[in-house]
């Protein structure tokens, strides 16, 4: 919907006073954080909404880094989505303006433009004499002229006029009352008036008689002498009075004079900051398309969001009657503004702030912030998507096509089907996830337990620890890949962890095409790849400045006084960037060289244990030691050793720790 004039008038002064410009006010922005949590709550403040109004897309994930080093930021985009709160704080300003504008002519630009009225002339008679006011005309109207003039002096049976005065009026458009005669009185022909004072004594009308040619007009200050004759001392409506006699309303009642009636203070209340009911509201694109899976049933909130205000009672306004009675009024109530379970009272009691993050859970006319989201059945369309700034736990499956997003740990009880789960925490599937070449598992600072994982994409931080098998799926760990059930197995697809895969059978009889990799981590690789891509980039931008260096040089050694100022301030400045340029590529490098040392140390820890049997059609790679096997091996550990893969007998999880702890 267009905003009308109006609303962008009041939006523009608000944002005025707060010392903001609307045009600077994104409608998405991407943030560079710690957490997604950290990156929501900066998009809230950036595009001053909230959160529950943000959806986000990770661009790049962020690694929390090793022993406190090599820490990135995540990098994600966040955007509105849901523009219902701002529409409703509107609705009345958008009522008020239609309401305003009725019958307002438009131009093309949906600008008002002012209608046409054609002038008009006002003639009255008092006695101290005859007076003229012209009223302009508006828009192309139609402007006054001597005839209609005349044509109204003759109809209130004025005979002699000083015709010049009225040319004068009519050439200056006099708003001001111009005298053009004199009064001559007549007998009965002067305007009278009735008046009407109700019970109340809160009202009191007037009634004007037309005067008959030749008779005297009634003026404000007679209808407010004869209010005050009847004991009326308060509420004279002069405007309107003045405005019933300019138009001649005669023979209608107009109000007068007016009391003020008693307003009752309105009591206390709580304004809620955030939803306190579930409705669900679907989004709607910007090409139209709606997403039915987004239903936005979560209001989720960050530590520290102001979840509610105490609006305080307000005094009643003492009324007072025409006779100038004072009515008395009765003050507001107050109302308490108690604190739930995960929220936190300000110091003066006025404001309700999260305790931490999570979602609002309003029960018992509290609002709680709960750090769990439970999902009592399945995810899928009567849920939709799930996006939750705490822990997420469900008593059912995960059904296709669906999103589940947790800041803290996902939970669930059934299996996962053809969807995405994506979690700051742990992500524990109890039954297992069939992926259809469609799932996406990934969890940022945990691992990933399930009973068994089908043709799926599989990223995390740490383990990925699977009972019964891993098949056709494409597993990324940064520390270990354990199946350590009694039938557990790996078929098929590309592992990858950062120290070892442990399983009791990897591969199969047929010879199944299975590739495991250990002794790297592939956030690492692509940090080390991006760190490359900086380097190139500076190199070419060091490049070009040395290029406008030596051109400038060049000119200054040539020139000599002709050198200009503005030259001298951009060599200047190009000898600084070359500076920052070289010591950015120092520390790139010297964060490659970190990097590249940890792999490193990943490498001499990577192994592959095979409790049972390997089976052909697996291929091995350790640091960057290939092996193909092409026979069955039963209880062996690989290693990699000068730079060829070393078969050992299998060595169980209790004596790698015993070597582990000799190292230490």
């Amino acid at each position: 919907m267009k905003m009308s004039k109006l609303r962008q008038t009041l939006l523009s002064l608000e944002l005025e006073e707060a010392g903001i410009d609307a045009n600077e006010i994104p409608s998405e922005v991407e943030i560079y954080a710690d957490s997604v949590k950290e990156a929501l709550a900066l998009g809230a403040q950036t595009t001053m909404t909230s959160i529950s109004d943000l959806e986000y897309e990770i661009i790049k994930k962020g690694s929390p880094g090793i022993l406190g080093m090599f820490r990135t930021p995540y990098h994600v985009m966040i955007k509105k989505t849901n523009q219902s709160k701002e529409n409703e704080k509107w609705n009345d300003i958008d009522d008020i303006d239609v309401s305003l504008t009725t019958g307002v002519k438009l131009n093309d630009f949906g600008e008002e433009v002012e209608p046409d009225v054609d002038g008009r002339s006002i003639v009255r008679v008092y006695a101290n004499g005859i007076f003229l006011k012209i009223i302009s005309p508006k828009g192309n109207g139609n402007p006054v002229t001597l005839n209609a003039v005349h044509d109204t002096v003759v109809r209130y049976g004025i005979e002699n006029y000083d015709r010049g005065a009225v040319e004068k009026a009519i050439k200056n458009e006099s708003a001001e009352p111009v005298k053009i005669g004199n009064y001559s009185p007549r007998q009965g022909a002067d305007s009278s008036m009735t008046m009407d004072i109700l019970p109340d004594e809160m009202s009191a009308t007037v009634t004007f008689s037309s005067p008959r040619p030749g008779g005297k007009h009634l003026t404000v200050k007679d209808i407010v002498n004869a209010l005050r004759n009847a004991n009326v001392e308060y509420g004279f409506q002069e405007e309107a009075i003045q405005d019933a006699l300019d138009n001649d309303r005669y023979g209608q009642p107009v109000v007068a004079a007016k009391g003020d009636p008693p307003v009752n203070g309105k009591d206390g209340h709580i304004d809620y900051k955030v939803r306190i009911s579930k409705k669900i509201e679907f989004k709607e694109d910007e090409s139209g398309k709606i997403d039915f899976l987004a239903k936005d049933l979560i209001e989720n909130v960050v530590q520290g969001q102001v979840l509610a205000e105490l609006a305080p009672p307000e005094k009643g306004k003492p009324g007072r009657t025409l006779f100038n009675k004072i009515l008395p009024a009765t003050d507001g109530l107050p109302t308490e503004l108690r604190a739930g379970k995960g929220t936190i009272l300000s110091e003066d009691g006025k404001q309700l702030i999260a305790e931490k993050n999570g979602q609002v859970v309003f029960i018992g006319g509290r609002v709680n912030v709960e750090e769990n989201f439970t999902v009592g059945g399945d995810v899928g369309l009567d849920t939709g998507n799930i996006m939750f700034l705490g822990s997420v736990t469900v008593r059912g499956s995960v059904s296709d096509n669906m999103e589940v997003k947790a800041a803290g740990n996902i939970e669930v009880a059934g299996t996962v089907q053809k969807a995405h789960l994506e979690a700051e925490g742990d992500v524990i599937v109890r039954q297992g996830i069939v992926g259809r070449d469609g799932a996406v598992i990934e969890s940022t600072t945990g691992s990933v337990f399930a009973k068994f994982v089908q043709n799926t994409y599989v990223s995390v931080e740490k383990d990925v620890i699977v009972a019964e098998g891993i098949l056709h799926s494409k597993i990324h760990a940064g520390s270990k890949i354990i199946c350590n059930g009694k039938r557990a197995q790996i078929v098929g697809g590309e592992i990858m962890a950062g120290e070892e895969v442990r399983v009791k059978q990897l591969g199969a009889q047929a010879s199944t095409p299975t590739i495991v990799i250990v002794g790297t981590n592939p956030k690492i690789l692509q940090q080390i790849t991006q760190l490359e891509n900086i380097q190139k980039q500076a190199k070419e931008k060091l490049e070009k400045i040395d290029q406008n260096i030596r051109t400038l040089t060049v000119q200054k050694t040539t020139q000599g006084e002709e050198f200009t100022e503005a030259k001298e301030a951009m060599l200047n400045k190009m000898i600084s960037g070359k500076e920052k340029l070289n010591d950015r590529l120092n520390e790139t490098e010297s964060e490659k060289k970190q990097l590249q040392e940890y792999l490193q140390i990943l490498a001499a820890r990577g192994k592959v244990h095979v409790e049972k049997t390997l089976f052909p059609g697996v291929k091995i790679i350790i640091n960057e030691a290939e092996f193909t096997v092409n026979d069955e091996y039963n209880n062996v550990t690989l290693i990699a050793e000068n730079g060829n893969i070393k078969i050992l007998p299998y060595e169980d999880e209790e004596g790698a720790k015993k070597k582990r702890g000799r190292r230490r």
